[in-house]
């Protein structure tokens, strides 16, 4: 989970049609009132195509994005097209969270606060800071973030990081190769990649990051698009438990 911004609302949703759609559904709980393509359209450019809660890509085969709820609709109704209200998620977060009232059970939205506050990592599984009852562990617990299917998910693409690290280390005197290949992985971990928050700490946290960063910085390659890329790595990675 990475912090993410939710730009300008749909130009669907004007003040007039957000209190009709809100009054149709009030009449009629079962109406879909959210399912327009612009609404739907700007929650994925909001999340880079990923679910807002962990990351996996959306709009993909078996995982087709869902219109969230944050407060959800059948206790507040009143926010059923509440721009800020509205998260992309997949099939799966969304039927973990349900019908949870994130009033009387805070957790993230990761629009509002950024999840490093509240997350930390270890062996690809997630930790809360503050213990058992604090906001962080509420949802680890109401997502399920540590679902296997999941963590091997996040494994499978994290170890591609660190093979490709290794393959670098070893050829580390070919300066030109190393150059271009931690361009390549830097792009693998930036936010608009699938679990780009374990990614980035992957990489962060590789032994031979920072041996081939000095390394290229010594031979006057480590370029401002290579140093933009790590410190977005920086920004997005969740801290070490």
């Amino acid at each position: 989970m990475i912090k993410l911004e939710k730009g300008d609302k749909p130009p669907y949703l004007k003040e007039e049609k957000v209190k009709e759609l809100t009054e149709k559904f009030k009449l009629n709980q079962k109406s879909t009132v959210w399912k327009h393509t612009e609404i739907i359209e700007y929650l994925l450019k909001s999340s880079n195509f990923k679910c807002a809660y962990c990351e996996c890509q959306l709009q993909i085969e078996d995982s087709y994005m869902e219109v969230e709820h944050f407060k959800c609709k059948s206790l507040y109704p009143d926010n059923v097209v509440d721009w800020n209200n509205l998260l992309p998620s997949c099939e799966r977060c969304n039927k973990k969270k349900r019908n949870l009232d994130v009033v009387a059970t805070p957790i993230i939205n990761p629009y509002e606060e950024d999840p490093k506050l509240y997350l930390s990592i270890e062996n690809y599984y997630l930790y809360a800071k503050g213990g058992e009852d604090s906001k962080g562990q509420k949802t680890i617990d109401c997502l399920d973030l540590n679902d296997e299917r999941l963590v091997l998910a996040i494994f499978n693409v994290c170890k591609n990081i660190n093979r490709d690290m290794i393959k670098l280390a070893r050829n580390i005197d070919d300066i030109i190769l190393v150059r271009n290949g931690i361009s390549t992985t830097l792009q693998l971990c930036q936010p608009d990649k699938a679990f780009s928050a374990f990614l980035a700490f992957t990489l962060l946290n590789n032994k031979d990051t920072k041996i081939i960063k000095q390394v290229l910085i010594d031979n006057d390659l480590w370029d401002d698009d290579l140093n933009e890329m790590y410190e977005t790595c920086k920004k997005i990675a969740l801290d070490s438990r």
